[in-house]
Parts: C-alpha cells; sequence; structure tokens
C-alpha cells in the first residue's frame, strides 16, 4: 500500500511566513496552534492526547511514525488532543500484537488535522534555534492569501482550557486501597492515575473549580495536582488560593508538570515562557539529594523562573540547569516539572511516587 495514494497536498504556513509543502493527513479542516517539536522516538498517541499540548501543533523528530498503530489503552485523555501534527513519514501497514488500526484512522477519529511528507528536520531546526511560534496546517495553497493567512495565524489565542469547564466527579475505585487520593482536574493524564492505582490508591477526580474546603470534604488521604496545557489559567486567584491552601495543609500535596507550576506560582514564584520548551522522553534530570542523573519523559513549555522561599530546589535539568522539582521542608508538598515513572521496578525508576506516598501518616 502507498500512504501517497489518494493524499491530498497541504500546506504548513509559520507566522513569519515560511512555507512547507507536503500533503494532507487526518481531519481536513485547518488547524491553528503553536509550533513545538517532540524528540521522542516512539509514544506518538500519548504524545498526540497528553493534555499538555491541547494548542500545539507538534513537530516528530524522528522520521518514522505509526509503525506499531493504536489502540484504546494508549490515550493519555479521552477527548483533549493536540491541535495538529508534522510528521516526515507514516506507516500505512502497522504490526504489533495490540494494534488496532491505523494512524491515518485514529487521526480522522480523533479530527486531528496532521500534514506529512515535508522536511521536518528544517521545521525542527528552526525551532529550536527561533523559538516556538504559531502556524497553520491547511489544505487550501496559502499563495494566493498568504498575508491574510499570517494576519489570523499571529491574532490566535490560545483557547480556555477544555478542563476549565469539566463539572463532573468521578471515582476510580480500587479493591484494598491503601490510600485516598484526590485530583483536581486540570486536564489529568491517564497514566498518572494509573500509576497511583498500581501503587494502592483509590482516585477521586473532582472540578478545577473545587474549593480546598470541598476538596478536603472528600477526605483526601493526599492530594496530587497535574494536568496539562493552559498556564495563564494557573493565574486565576482562585485557582492559586486554592492551591496555597492545599500546600499549606496538613495533608500530602504533589505537583505534577502543569501541577509543579501552579504549586510554585500559588506559593509566590514565578513562571517563565521556555524558548522552544522541553518535549521527548529523553531528558536528564539530576535529583540534587543523591547526585543520580536519571530519563525522564516530559512536555512542557514554561519553567519554574523564581523559587518560593518557603521551597527548595530538588531536581535539576541536567542539560540546561532549568528547575525540575521542588520540596517545601515546613509543609508535606513536593513537586516535579518531569513525568514520574508509571512502572514498578523500572531500573531508571525514580521513586517519586514512592516518596510522595510516605507523607502519609
Amino acid at each position: 500500500m502507498d500512504i501517497f495514494k489518494n493524499a491530498q497536498k497541504a500546506w504548513l504556513l509559520l507566522e513569519d511566513g515560511t512555507v512547507y509543502e507536503g500533503f494532507g493527513l487526518g481531519s481536513n479542516e485547518d488547524a491553528i496552534g503553536e509550533l513545538v517539536f517532540n524528540t521522542s522516538v516512539v509514544g506518538f498517541q500519548e504524545i498526540l492526547t497528553d493534555p499538555a499540548n491541547a494548542n500545539n501543533i507538534v513537530v516528530e523528530t524522528f522520521p518514522l511514525t505509526g509503525n506499531y498503530g493504536v489502540n484504546h489503552e494508549h490515550d493519555l485523555h479521552e477527548s483533549i488532543t493536540a491541535k495538529g501534527w508534522v510528521v516526515r513519514e507514516w506507516c500505512i501497514q502497522p504490526s504489533n500484537y495490540r494494534c488496532e488500526g491505523r494512524i491515518d484512522e485514529y487521526l480522522e477519529k480523533k479530527n486531528i488535522s496532521a500534514i506529512f511528507d515535508l522536511d521536518t528536520r528544517a521545521i525542527t531546526r528552526k525551532v529550536r534555534d527561533g523559538g516556538v511560534q504559531k502556524a497553520l496546517i491547511t489544505r487550501t495553497n496559502p499563495k494566493d492569501n498568504k498575508e491574510a493567512l499570517i494576519a489570523k495565524i499571529k491574532a490566535w489565542k490560545a483557547p480556555t482550557p477544555a478542563w476549565v469547564e469539566y463539572n463532573e466527579k468521578i471515582s476510580f475505585e480500587k479493591l484494598d486501597a491503601k490510600y485516598s487520593i484526590t485530583m483536581p482536574n486540570y486536564g489529568i493524564r491517564n497514566d498518572v492515575i494509573k500509576a497511583l492505582m498500581a501503587r494502592g490508591c483509590k482516585i477521586t477526580v473532582v472540578p478545577a473549580s473545587y474549593t480546598e474546603e470541598q476538596i478536603m470534604q472528600t477526605n483526601p488521604d493526599a492530594v496530587v495536582l497535574c494536568g496539562g496545557a493552559g498556564v495563564e489559567a494557573a493565574t486565576q486567584p482562585e485557582i492559586q488560593e486554592t492551591v496555597a491552601a492545599l500546600v499549606k495543609s496538613n495533608v500530602p500535596v504533589l505537583g505534577i508538570d502543569f501541577g509543579h507550576q501552579v504549586m510554585a506560582l500559588s506559593m509566590g514564584g514565578s513562571v517563565e515562557k521556555m524558548h522552544c520548551g522541553h518535549r521527548g522522553a529523553n531528558c536528564p534530570v539530576t535529583e540534587i539529594a543523591s547526585g543520580r542523573t536519571f530519563i525522564t519523559s516530559q512536555n512542557h513549555g514554561c519553567i519554574v523562573k523564581n523559587v518560593p522561599e518557603c521551597a527548595q530546589v530538588s531536581h535539576l535539568n541536567s542539560n540546561d540547569k532549568s528547575c525540575e522539582g521542588l520540596e517545601y521542608p515546613q509543609m508535606k508538598a513536593m513537586s516535579v516539572q518531569f513525568i514520574p515513572e508509571s512502572e514498578i521496578g523500572r531500573k531508571n525508576f525514580d521513586g517519586i511516587y514512592e516518596k510522595f506516598l510516605g507523607m502519609i501518616d
């Protein structure tokens, strides 16, 4: 089978006017988002459904994708997806014993616009050197109205995060659970829920609008703050007030990725946008206490710049020395910018969940 058979022409237009020509994949609708790149070799389904990519058009640096297909288990979120996807080549005949379909079918089902057969190395270098910028995926040749399209791209603003509208309270029960964990819904990754359940936790997911008092009414042994895109939403006074009260409570609190940033903001720190972000499954992080460096999965475009006075840095990015983890010594609270290992017993296991659960009396 040929990936070019019946493929329509498509274009990637950047806000600086650069145009790349390729072929369309998935949804045929135009898509505008922030152009970023991800250095992972595998995990394309997770990348596409990571809430942190809700407003992104993701460039895959690895040249071939889709070769093991898709399945229902690998979605990190059921409804939040990336705006668009840029790949060099995709596999039309995937091979894996858990494969349930092809990536093109999956993109159409999820209504994700994609483009392939263009120079992803050149695009990656452009983003790496010049920083992230907005872009458009379209199946209409932009040459005739390029200036109007560029104006449209520049005017685009990231929409309100989908999780802001979630009002449902959801429980994930576990027989013989040792701990009860409550998680405000900031666009939670499914792998975090699975990791906690594997460690003997039952999970209660509550709306992001819940106050500290409402969260405590769920009788949690601990609280986990994680989520995805929309750090602007973290500046809302209501969210910061709630998170600050949680951190100051006697209940252990763990912040992951977005939660790490929210906790820092709520305690008087600051967050800034990065040049091109940390996105990949091969990001080295050094644990200060042990001096040990391990490889992490990350997907974020902002970092904690100024550390709160009540916190101390526990982890640093081994490459750029940015803050990857914080501990709050006077409180039962800690946070990490990376995604802790979900599997128990991994040789490269970082033990974040175990350390956190050890805070529970």
